[in-house]
């Protein structure tokens, strides 16, 4: 029995800081790994802080578990940090293990699937240019792919390093806590609303100024200030044009008149040349039918010549009034005879001229008005002949 109780006690301050350990380690387990808590910096060292969480429990945050852009040169004894439990050393000291990166991370989750449910946008700044792409911060990583940056291709990437992006989750991968974002669809959705904006003050016949943004061969696409209103070729210029280029460049602020538009496709016509002088307004007073002008030759078909003969007014010279086969080429200067100008249809009938009528007219004076002849006096020629001359008054 003796031996026994000797054995008893001298186990028992081994059972005693055993059962201590343990309900350490139990008090421990109520901060459940992943929690996130507000904590007090107590002390740092050059790579460590140690954290005091509450509870007479403390935590250590290597310099690893600070979020990019944070080190512990950055932080004091004394200042407030939240942490996330990472990990709780069970098998060793029951050291607590904390993170402020995973702590902010896990809250941006969480705010980032908020954004998502109810549409909101996020700012975000630009942290790495990689492959197909850029990373974020969001208190979290997150990808944007380069055709989701701007509604136009992006040309260099780098540019956009440390810049702030507006964007939308447009794929989660809950699992991995992977987020896919756009500032494409902001923009779009921007856009679109000013669209509407716009397309509910728009009326036919107003004149309003825009940027020319565009060129396609039919014509130029001209930015009202969130639409694009499309130019086509014959409302550029009062004259024939092959290409918008002849008229316009990008980066050109116009005057246009809206001609037409489509509130449902967003679709709005506009025109230059109403803006501009009507050069029908001066055929009157510079064309008289009948006459020889010189003209250009800008369309020739075996039916008919389409000649310019003012800039922006043009005539039509049919198949009986020239020769296919000897036909002048496009753009050369004829000659050619008004037969009809008919202002009110803006129409023009012309006669090519052969080169040797167009030059005897270019050269002729117009006759005067012949005087009209005296009337008959009854006297023959012989009478004239013998009639004494008038005697000459004096001077």
């Amino acid at each position: 029995m003796a031996d026994t109780e000797v054995i008893d006690q001298a186990q028992a301050p081994d059972d005693e800081f055993a059962l201590e350990q343990r309900l350490y380690e139990e008090s421990l387990k109520t901060l459940d790994e992943g929690q996130v808590l507000q904590g007090l910096i107590v002390a740092k060292s050059n790579d460590e802080l140690l954290v005091d969480i509450g509870g007479k429990s403390e935590g250590v945050v290597t310099s690893r578990e600070l979020s990019s852009g944070l080190s512990i040169s950055d932080l004091k004894v004394g200042d407030t940090l939240e942490v996330l439990v990472h990990r709780i050393d069970g098998d060793g000291d029951g050291t607590m293990y904390l993170s402020e990166k995973r702590a902010r991370a896990l809250k941006t989750w969480e705010k980032v699937l908020e954004a998502h449910e109810r549409n909101d946008a996020i700012n975000a700044t630009v942290t790495q240019v990689v492959k197909g792409g850029v990373l974020v911060d969001l208190g979290m990583r997150g990808f944007v792919p380069a055709s989701q940056i701007r509604r136009h291709p992006v040309g260099n990437l780098d540019e956009l390093v440390g810049k702030e992006l507006r964007l939308k989750v447009i794929d989660l991968d809950h699992k991995r806590r992977r987020v896919v974002l756009s500032q494409r669809v902001v923009l779009e959705e921007e856009l679109n609303q000013k669209k509407q904006e716009l397309l509910s003050t728009l009326q036919a016949g107003q004149i309003r100024e825009g940027t020319v943004v565009r060129l396609a061969d039919f014509g130029a696409f001209v930015d009202l200030g969130g639409i694009d209103g499309l130019i086509h070729n014959s409302e550029l210029s009062w004259s024939r044009i092959k290409h918008p280029s002849e008229v316009v460049t990008i980066g050109d602020k116009v005057m246009v008149e809206v001609m037409k538009f489509d509130t449902e496709a967003k679709k709005v016509s506009l025109s230059v040349k109403h803006s501009l002088e009507d050069p029908w307004k001066t055929v009157p007073e510079q064309l008289v039918e009948g006459t020889v002008v010189p003209a250009v030759l800008i369309k020739a078909t075996q039916n008919y010549l389409l000649v310019e003969v003012l800039p922006g007014v043009t005539g039509m010279v049919p198949k009986s009034e020239f020769d296919p086969a000897t036909a002048p080429a496009q753009g050369e200067t004829v000659q050619v005879r008004l037969l009809s100008i008919n202002t009110g249809t803006r129409r023009i009938t012309a006669s090519l001229v052969k080169a040797a009528e167009g030059a005897e007219n270019a050269t002729l004076p117009v006759p005067e008005p012949e005087a009209e002849a005296e009337a008959p006096t009854g006297m023959t020629i012989g009478d004239a002949l013998a009639a004494p001359s008038e005697p000459t008054p004096e001077s």
